[in-house]
């Protein structure tokens, strides 16, 4: 009987042990990282969720904006590819959560002064709406440094370069802005 206690008392302590190393392991990962466990648990959730396939009158308005607008303005096209670029790269897999306001607000002020000199070229009024909807953002995340003002600026750059370029790697359109006014 004296053995078997010795046995019980050697695997609980096992089973503490590993299960201290686990989670202390876990913690780490993250703070190395920089990670939001919510973040990345709200990623996964949502990524199964809206990886829906976009019905197809949505893919027609999205080729018809297309061939309408992006073709007229391939050069804003392209500069909208940079940013959305960029936004992917530095806010995507929790970056959101830990990011470089100098990096930002350096990239805020070259949306500010690439929009200034090229919005009277646009002769789309829903693009013109909401290239100066971007230009508002990104003046804010210089004055405030508030994440969400950063989120919103990729979403419009996400849904901008849907909408100009054949960027086809989405399973989500944002619907914020007017150039690719979706009805879902």
């Amino acid at each position: 009987m004296a053995g078997k206690r010795k046995y019980g008392w050697f695997i609980w302590t096992l089973i503490i042990v590993l299960s201290v190393t686990v989670i202390g392991s876990v913690i780490l990962f993250f703070n190395l990282f920089n990670l939001d466990i919510n973040e990345v648990l709200n990623q996964q959730t949502s990524t199964s969720t809206e990886s829906e396939e976009i019905p197809e009158e949505t893919q027609q308005q999205i080729e018809e904006t297309q061939e309408a607008v992006g073709k007229e303005h391939s050069e804003i096209g392209e500069f909208i590819t940079n940013q959305h670029d960029f936004y992917n790269d530095t806010t995507g897999y929790g970056g959101i959560n830990n990011l470089d306001w100098e990096e930002q607000t350096e990239a805020a002020g070259e949306i500010i002064a690439y929009i200034d000199q090229h919005i009277d070229s646009v002769s789309n009024e829903a693009l013109q709406q909401d290239l100066n909807a971007v230009r508002n953002l990104a003046a804010n995340v210089i004055e405030e440094e508030d994440p969400e003002q950063v989120r919103d600026l990729h979403r419009y750059f996400h849904d901008l370069d849907i909408a100009l370029n054949s960027y086809n790697r989405y399973d989500r359109i944002w619907n914020i802005t007017e150039t690719l006014p979706v009805s879902n």
